[in-house]
């Protein structure tokens, strides 16, 4: 499989980092040594065992964690805390319950003070983007757990940042919506040409969206190997089962299993 190419332009670089925390009896390392630079219009998916750390990487581009050693940058400008320039959706919908889907979407802008014809224009764009123009006037718990995410991934999308982190935004779904949320976030990818980090412990989900897929070791965590790919770009174009059964999907995705197996 030819690797696919882009105009290189870092947008986050992580050099040598680690993150120990004090566990109940000991210190735990949650991450050792890594290094890793993300280029602009990549779609990362992150796989890995459970506690290997994959979680933690993320809370440290998002600026949740400070890495113990090393360094997080984002545009050459160390990572300190949160900020909009880094959306990030996660596994359970963090909408205000209290606010109908319209307000929820149009938070961030209005605390940033945009004029309130801008905020209109921009929350309609991106509720027609994600499919819930109709359901702008509903609360969040009137909504099905697919929408729900939508809803998040349209509050994030409005900011427009640099970088869209999404931990393991689709593991709550049953499998017929996950499906068609990963249609969805890969058609907002292609539309945008955004930067998406995505954690997953789904094997095929990865492979379905991703430019590159990263597999940590468990803990402490480290990458243990990457891999560009192309099956994205081949599933927007024709019938996924003709991708997934294809001897190049399947030798990779064993190829990955066994790397993740190993680590059992």
């Amino acid at each position: 499989m030819s690797n696919y190419l882009r105009e290189e332009e870092v947008v986050v670089s992580i050099k040598d980092a680690s993150l120990v925390y004090q566990g109940d009896k000991a210190e735990v390392v949650a991450l050792q040594n890594v290094n890793l630079d993300i280029q602009k219009g990549e779609f990362i998916c992150v796989l890995g065992p459970s506690g290997c750390g994959k979680s933690t990487l993320l809370n440290i581009i998002a600026g949740f964690h400070k890495p113990t050693s090393g360094v997080a940058m984002i545009d050459d400008q160390p990572i300190t805390k949160p900020d909009w320039d880094r959306g990030v959706v996660f596994q359970t919908p963090t909408l205000y319950p209290w606010l109908n889907i319209y307000d929820n979407v149009a938070f961030g802008p209005k605390m940033r003070k945009q004029q309130k014809e801008q905020v209109k224009e921009d929350v309609e764009k991106y509720l027609e983007l994600v499919q819930l123009e109709k359901f702008h006037k509903s609360k969040p718990y009137e909504l099905s757990g697919g929408m729900r995410q939508r809803a998040s991934l349209a509050r994030v999308l409005i900011n427009e940042p640099k970088m869209i982190l999404m931990d393991e935004p689709f593991g709550a779904l049953d499998a017929l919506t996950r499906i068609n949320m990963q249609k969805l976030i890969r058609d907002i990818w292609n539309m945008t040409q955004n930067t998406i980090f995505l954690i997953t412990h789904d094997v095929d989900e990865a492979l379905a969206l991703a430019t590159r897929v990263i597999v940590m070791t468990s803990r402490p965590g480290k990458i243990a190997k990457e891999f560009h790919t192309e099956f994205t770009y081949d599933i927007n174009g024709t019938n996924q089962e003709s991708v997934t059964y294809s001897p190049e999907y399947t030798e990779l995705r064993e190829e990955i299993l066994n790397i993740i197996n190993a680590q059992h």
